[in-house]
């Protein structure tokens, strides 16, 4: 037994000096693998990051006139270096494509790596490749600024940041539009007048916003610059002409995957809306005059003669905007001129800053209003109801705005169009419902960034803009609908940050 086991011993302390013997040559091997592996992982890495670097540099310039395939080459030789940890044989590959609807550049890349002790087994080299795509769609961006009276303070700061944010986009590429508005909405670029409300005529954002006309007229960034501040606050006046805007190039370019944006730039709340208020389309809903014989008690003083109006006839027509407010008891006012239904240019629009009165002599509204008694600037007493549609088709009912941060706990009757909040209210439930109106269509699939400035003087209702973007805390956030972005700016420097997080935002989305 004792042999036996003495042999035993003998047998594992034979395996264990025969084991290590052998060690060195199993480790070195090993050793030499893991060398090997680690030079290959650090020129992959190295090699990767240049061809990502490559693709991202080349992509931001992807629709200008630049030479990307040369810009792309470029940045791969400085960020590779020829012979990098005495690498071999690099090829590179280049390719720019570009469509009706997108710019794409693809860099590829390969390279050997010398092995050191992997040679061995008669493996000299290791190739590596890497490659990266960058993409920049078309984008079609529709801004939209309040120039209501609240802004006189902030108004410089804001026409610098919305300048650069305009030249954040691409000439001959971009396409790009301006709407501005107060207490009534107009489009600012393209300059065309008188401007025409079918989404399927001429108009709409286009790529030439920072090339003044061949005829003369004034680019995208000289409207900007020539804006000046005065009136009401008809936000959902100037979300419905951007949306129009959008339709309209929708329907020039035909290019479905385009990619649609607004960009709302506003310091208060809706206070006002426009209206038809004699519509004769779907009687007697849409006809919001008191009749004859119920005007006042005193049939003579009834000069609502237009009544309804004529719907071939535009002189006739009592279409313009109403004034509101967030307070009870006091006076509502209109209906006042549509700039946009005016001839003056786009130029005179921008540029002006007048009284809401000062709208209402002149034009087809002056001649319609003037055989009503009771409705004018003062008294809107021949008025039986606030209009339950705006001129735009949206309606000025709704709910919501009880819990908003303007008209919180308020309450609204439609049938005292005389009473300021009534007015008021009706504004921002017109907001919000050309706001479901246009995250609703799944035609263009708009994006809307809404900028909301709570400097001095600037009272944004939250509530309503995060509605408009659908951010994922709004009071009524959808999956189905493209996600915005609201950013909030107390002052100049917040100002600039917001527009080119709006701007980054857009261009992400692009690329």
């Amino acid at each position: 037994m004792r042999g036996r086991f003495h042999r035993g011993g003998r047998r594992r302390g034979g395996t264990l000096i025969m084991f290590m013997f052998m060690l060195p040559t199993l480790l070195v091997p090993l050793v030499g693998l893991a060398v090997d592996g680690s030079r290959v992982y650090i020129v992959q890495a190295k090699l990767a990051g240049a061809v990502d670097g490559a693709a991202l540099g080349a992509g931001r310039l992807l629709g200008t006139s630049a030479d990307t395939a040369e810009i792309a080459g470029e940045f791969l030789n400085a960020n590779f270096p020829t012979g990098f940890w005495n690498t071999a044989h690099f090829h590179r590959d280049i390719q720019f494509e570009k469509t009706f609807i997108m710019n794409k550049i693809t860099v590829s890349a390969t390279v050997d790596v010398p092995l050191l002790f992997t040679r061995i087994f008669g493996q000299y080299y290791a190739t590596v490749a890497a490659s990266a795509i960058a993409t920049r769609k078309e984008t079609r961006v529709e801004l939209v600024i309040d120039r209501s009276g609240t802004m006189s303070g902030e108004l410089t700061s804001v026409q610098q940041t919305a300048t650069q944010f305009t030249k954040s986009f691409i000439p001959g590429y971009d396409q790009m539009g301006l709407v501005v508005f107060s207490g009534s909405g107009v489009v600012g670029y393209p300059t065309t007048r008188p401007y025409n409300y079918s989404p399927t005529s001429a108009g709409g954002p286009d790529n030439s916003f920072q090339t003044p006309p061949s005829g003369g007229g004034s680019d995208m960034v000289d409207m900007i610059a020539a804006i000046k501040s005065g009136g009401f606050t008809n936000m959902s006046e100037g979300l419905a002409l951007a949306y129009l805007e959008l339709q309209k190039a929708d329907h020039r370019d035909q290019d479905a995957t385009r990619l649609n944006a607004i960009v709302l730039f506003t310091d208060g709340f809706p206070n006002s809306f426009s209206a038809y208020l004699n519509d004769p389309s779907n009687l007697p809903t849409s006809n919001s005059l008191k009749a004859c014989n119920a005007s006042h008690g005193v049939c003579q003083l009834c000069k609502c003669t237009n009544n309804p109006a004529t719907a071939t006839d535009a002189t006739t027509q009592m279409v313009g905007w109403m004034s509101g407010g967030n307070t009870s008891g006091q006076t509502a006012g209109g209906p006042y001129f549509l700039a946009s239904s005016d001839s003056h240019s786009a130029d005179y629009w921008m540029a002006y800053s007048g009284t809401p009165d000062q709208q209402l002599g002149t034009g087809n509204l002056s001649t319609a209003v003037a055989k009503c008694t009771y409705l004018a600037s003062t008294t809107l007493n021949d008025l039986r109801q606030i209009p339950p549609l705006t001129y735009w088709g949206d309606s000025t009912g709704g709910t919501a705005f009880n819990q908003s941060g303007s008209y919180k706990s308020k309450s609204y009757d439609s049938t005292t169009p005389t009473d300021s909040l009534n007015v008021g209210i009706a504004g921002w439930n017109a907001t919000d419902s050309v706001g479901l109106r246009i995250l609703n269509d799944t035609n263009l699939n708009v994006t809307i960034y809404v900028i909301g400035y709570v400097g001095t003087g600037g009272n944004p209702d939250a509530y309503l803009l995060k509605r408009l973007a659908n951010t994922k805390d709004s009071s009524r956030y959808s999956t189905s609908w493209q996600v915005g972005q609201y950013v909030e700016a107390k002052d100049t420097s917040g100002l600039a940050q917001a527009f080119q997080s709006v701007a980054a935002s857009i261009l992400r989305l692009a690329q």
